[in-house]
């Protein structure tokens, strides 16, 4: 079981989405940070991004009525997490595999919310192999030379290669949707990804 304070943290993590502030890497060689924080914290983002419709698995997740608001309050403060964000796409490519369908009436839809209907230690593992301390920007995330581990909050791992793409724990390569893209918040960068990452 999850502390339930590291469980808030961690989750807070997964919440942060969208763009504000983006800005582009320079050439590799040069190792640029860049850009400044943008001014609106990861919440505020993660609100805004979702009118796209891009983000709303993520954040329906991040929102379960178990975590209690826990996750929106931490992310309002000045934590720095850089998270690694899926898109509807990927979440619902995954979705037979994470829900017991028979639990919903027949032909209802597969909507975000139901992903509350997992288990909250469950759903918080996932979550959190998607978030990792600190404002992590590509050129700190991608070697170009060789393989990376990168530690996530859960205390698990993902390996980051030069091509830009992410190898989890379940096999899985995951790509990073315009790599040399940071997604700038007050409070961290979001890199957006085509697959949930599974611990």
């Amino acid at each position: 079981m999850f502390n339930s304070k590291i469980t808030s943290i961690i989750l807070a993590g997964a919440v942060a989405l969208g763009s504000a502030g983006v800005a582009q890497a320079g050439p590799a060689k040069k190792s640029p940070v860049p850009g400044k924080p943008g001014n609106q914290t990861i919440v505020q983002i993660a609100m805004d991004v979702n009118k796209t419709g891009e983000f709303d698995y993520l954040l329906a997740a991040a929102t379960c009525p178990y975590f209690d608001g826990a996750i929106v309050n931490l992310l309002s403060g000045s934590a720095k997490y850089t998270l690694f964000a899926p898109t509807d796409a990927a979440f619902e490519a995954l979705i037979p595999a994470l829900i017991d369908l028979d639990l919903l009436p027949e032909g209802t839809p597969v909507e975000p919310a139901s992903l509350c209907l997992l288990d909250s230690a469950v759903l918080g593992d996932v979550l959190s192999y998607h978030v990792t301390d600190g404002r992590r920007f590509s050129n700190s995330v991608f070697n170009r030379k060789s393989t990376k581990m990168l530690e996530m909050l859960n205390g698990q791992y993902v390996v980051t290669n030069p091509n830009f793409t992410l190898n989890d724990n379940a096999g899985q390569t995951i790509g990073v949707v315009a790599p040399l893209v940071n997604i700038n918040a007050s409070n961290g960068v979001i890199h957006v990804i085509d697959k949930v990452l599974l611990p």
